[in-house]
């Protein structure tokens, strides 16, 4: 479960979240300015506590603040996709290994900057593809395209967001043709 909330404050979002990621593990909660990394803690549960009614709770004090919460109609689908050749299960290995590892690592940038969180991967029909819920596609670039550079990830992604009309528009290489495969 994840709960992802934002307040305007001046020429500023702020954004809170609150995500468990495993079964009876910590839960953790982030906030801070869009964008930019925020502060975050974990919050461990006694088995008999009630995760969602718990999340739910701190939800409703940040509504009490201002704050509000974000539905999946809001955000924008951000894919980020390797290509690989079908005929060679090493380069499947290889692709899958790294679609993965950049669904993991992206998705905390997201959530630690407040900007979306990850929607899935999929790896066949030569192409491994991560898809990623967003608020602002900019910035979810600009921190995506950091993170994938500080890595050394950059070779052969292709990154692309969807628009309300269901058509893609490549964000990276600029100008190309995104097709979702």
């Amino acid at each position: 479960m994840k709960i992802l909330m934002i307040k305007k404050s001046g020429n500023k979002t702020l954004f809170w979240n609150i995500s468990e990621y495993l079964f009876r593990g910590p839960i953790t909660i982030v906030s801070g300015t869009l964008g930019i990394q925020g502060k975050g803690e974990e919050q461990k549960l006694r088995f008999w506590e009630n995760r969602k009614k718990f999340m739910k709770s701190l939800a409703d004090e940040k509504a009490n603040q201002g704050y509000q919460l974000v539905e999946e109609k809001d955000l924008k689908k951000v894919y980020i996709q390797y290509r690989y050749n079908e005929e060679n299960e090493e380069e499947f290995e290889m692709t899958e290994d790294k679609s993965l590892m950049v669904e993991e690592i992206v998705e905390e940038e997201l959530m630690y900057t407040g900007n979306g969180y990850a929607y899935g991967s999929e790896i066949g029909a030569g192409a491994g593809t991560s898809t990623f819920q967003v608020l602002d596609i900019e910035i979810a670039f600009n921190s995506i395209w950091k993170l994938l550079s500080e890595k050394k990830l950059t070779e052969g992604v292709e990154i692309a967001f969807e628009t309300d009309e269901g058509s893609y528009v490549s964000l990276y290489p600029k100008g190309a043709v995104f097709e979702l495969v």
